[in-house]
């Protein structure tokens, strides 16, 4: 199929895009403009066009058969473009073809357990949640892949969330008990694939089925930063949200699309995502 994905340079897009290519489909890859990031594949067709130049990339994208929605815009505070976000949804209500959205699960940020389901939330006032209320209303098939906490491959913010000088500033013991749902990249990426090529839709959550709480992640990085021997003084209020959020979840709904994650545990393959973040380690 031939499918157009906005924000293909950017981590989560970059890796949808090699997956999808690999599987023979047809990838027009929407970024701002010609880059380094864009250089990854001569495969993709490239777009460049911001997200808000409707008319510039509509021809394209409507003469798709699925269009897989990863881009975020930001203000020049940084802060999430959700006006942006929703407009750009708004329009998809005239697509004809396959809409995969792009969701998170830490999207509610709570004190204490929450059970997430494979489902929407159409009472939270969380913009995100309403955006997902807002895509499954479209007419055609649409479906919504919500993030757990992504780590691997070349990219990403786990490590930069995780920092040398944040973890060290972190009393292990003292940190609260709250559930992160973890997913490799590559398995991400093959989730999208899935959801498309099986026609799925509603809610989907990208997340390895593994239960792991903030301080095993915690200790986790910092055992791979004792191995690598580094130390930094950087710390980044972030991690101070995610450990506000304690996100229990499932993925059954995942599951029945066919996929199936297939990379180890961060557990398992800490010392190797961070020699990929780190760009001493190319697979």
């Amino acid at each position: 199929m031939k499918v157009f994905l906005t924000g293909a340079s950017g981590y989560i897009g970059k890796h949808v895009a090699l997956e999808l290519v690999s599987r023979g489909h047809d990838v027009v890859g929407m970024a701002r403009k010609a880059s380094e990031r864009t250089e990854y594949s001569k495969d993709v067709e490239w777009c460049y066009s911001d997200l808000s130049n409707f008319e510039q990339f509509w021809p394209l994208l409507e003469s798709s058969d699925a269009v897989v929605h990863c881009a975020m815009d930001y203000s020049s505070s940084g802060s999430e473009n959700s006006d942006l976000d929703a407009a750009f949804v708004s329009k998809m209500r005239t697509f004809n073809g396959h809409f995969v959205y792009t969701g998170n699960l830490f999207s509610d940020r709570q004190e204490g357990d929450i059970t997430l389901k494979e489902a929407l939330r159409p009472n939270s006032t969380n913009w995100r949640y309403q955006s997902e209320v807002n895509v499954l209303k479209t007419s055609n098939a649409a479906s919504i892949i919500r993030l757990g906490f992504v780590y691997g491959g070349v990219g990403g913010y786990f490590w930069e969330i995780l920092s040398p000088g944040t973890v060290s500033e972190l009393e292990i013991a003292s940190i609260p008990k709250a559930n992160w749902p973890m997913v490799h990249v590559r398995d991400v990426a093959t989730l999208y694939a899935s959801v498309l090529e099986s026609g799925a839709t509603g809610v989907f959550h990208a997340f390895d089925g593994m239960q792991n709480q903030a301080p095993e992640i915690i200790k986790i990085a910092h055992s791979t930063y004792v191995a690598h021997g580094v130390s930094s003084a950087e710390v980044r209020d972030y991690i101070q949200g995610l450990l506000k959020s304690s996100v229990l979840t499932s993925n059954e709904r995942s599951l029945s699309t066919g996929w199936l994650p297939s990379y180890p545990s961060l557990k398992l393959s800490a010392n190797e995502s961070y020699a990929e973040f780190t760009g001493h380690f190319k697979k």
